[in-house]
């Protein structure tokens, strides 16, 4: 009797620890359907990092666009702020040259000396102004080479004094805004 006595007490025993630890006897198809849940949520764990994978390379494309864009903006400000005034310059240019021309052909007239050394000072005037703002005249000298990127010529002369290709006269000058030439010089060459 004690052996039946000790087997009560042990399965007594085992019933309290059941009860504490809150288990229960499991069936085989239980074990079956608790991997599976697990699996599922490993699987379910597999697609959220490749989501959040996904979701991480397109905010690293969005962030380097947005970057790209910004870079692609200030750019765009310096060119502006670098030859906004070219406009106002292509429309000045013709003015003063005429003005240049007009005061060249002037014969000396001490009447209008006074008024003449006035019309030099305001075309010095526009052309610091202009200078101030990046505008330059492109020098050009007689007997220099032909250049396509700075002159235009506009007629092709005989001469003795000049080889093929060589300017012989400027007849208008050339203007550069900084870096990009906005008026070419109007010359003529030899032939």
């Amino acid at each position: 009797m004690a052996n039946k006595e000790e087997q009560n007490n042990i399965l007594n025993l085992f019933e309290i620890i059941k009860k504490e630890l809150n288990v229960e006897p499991t069936k085989e198809g239980e074990e079956k359907q608790e991997l599976s849940n697990i699996e599922k949520l490993e699987l379910e764990f597999a697609n959220l990092i490749d989501q959040n994978s996904k979701l991480e390379e397109a905010r690293l494309i969005a962030v380097a666009d947005t970057q790209n864009t910004v870079k692609r903006f200030q750019n765009e400000a310096v060119l502006v702020r670098k030859y906004g005034g070219e406009r106002l310059a292509t429309e000045l240019i013709p003015a003063i040259d005429m003005f240049r021309s007009v005061l060249k052909s002037t014969p000396d007239n001490p009447e209008i000396k006074n008024y003449l050394m006035g019309f030099e000072m305001i075309i010095n005037q526009i052309d610091q102004a202009l200078n101030n703002a990046g505008v330059s005249m492109i020098t050009t000298n007689l007997g220099d080479d032909l250049n396509p990127e700075i002159h235009n010529a506009i007629e092709q002369v005989e001469s003795n004094d000049f080889t093929t290709g060589k300017i012989v006269a400027v007849i208008s000058n050339g203007y550069k805004l900084h870096d990009r030439v906005i008026k070419h010089a109007a010359v003529k060459v030899a032939k």
